[in-house]
């Protein structure tokens, strides 16, 4: 299965129309991945889960309110951020990256995909005692394998009215004046392993 028929086959099996762009950041991710150490990806299949898989069931359940603004802290090679923001061009986001090759990855691919006016990339490094991202308060802030869950989850509320966390199927012990609002759970195709996308807000 080539990359392009995988991107194509996923969005097939959650059920949702691919959006524009997804086939060209496919592309500017596999050739930088050639080179660079984007991702753990061995095929063009790894390669489309590792892009699009978490950010087309949110798009399916239709999380981003029109015009809402994330967060992606540790954005790596902006998935699933940059999918998301591709998919409604109301939404804008930040992601925020302290290695300068992924930076240069991430303004890279903005421009390619004709979003560099919504997207701002950051090389920074976030201190998690004090979290401080330009922009904030964000809508969402997500972070996918930077920070332990039940770490991620306090930093995240300082920056953002809503915050994700991304598992392997498991729900982290929240702090007590967060509280869970909704949930997505689903199979990685490939493996059949689980996966989650969990959405805190604060308590009342």
């Amino acid at each position: 299965m080539s990359g392009l028929d995988a991107s194509s086959a996923l969005c097939g099996a959650v059920g949702i129309e691919e959006p524009p762009g997804w086939r060209d950041y496919f592309e500017l991710a596999k050739t930088w991945g050639a080179r660079t150490d984007l991702t753990s990806a061995r095929t063009d299949e790894e390669l489309s889960e590792i892009l699009f898989l978490d950010a087309a069931f949110v798009i399916k359940a239709r999380w981003c309110a029109s015009r809402a603004t994330l967060v992606d802290i540790g954005a790596g090679v902006g998935a699933p951020t940059l999918p998301i923001l591709l998919s409604d061009d109301g939404l804008t986001g930040v992601l925020v990256e302290p290695r300068r090759i992924r930076t240069t990855f991430l303004r890279t691919a903005a421009g390619s995909l004709g979003i560099a006016s919504r997207v701002t990339a950051l090389e920074q490094k976030i201190d998690p005692r004090e979290p401080s991202v330009q922009g904030a308060p964000f809508s969402i802030a997500l972070s996918r394998a930077t920070f332990a869950p039940e770490e991620w989850l306090p930093i995240g509320a300082q920056l953002a009215e809503e915050v994700w966390v991304l598992t392997a199927g498991t729900e982290p012990e929240c702090p007590d004046d967060l509280q869970l609002v909704r949930r997505i759970d689903y199979a990685v195709p490939s493996s059949g392993a689980p996966r989650s996308v969990l959405a805190y807000r604060r308590a009342l």
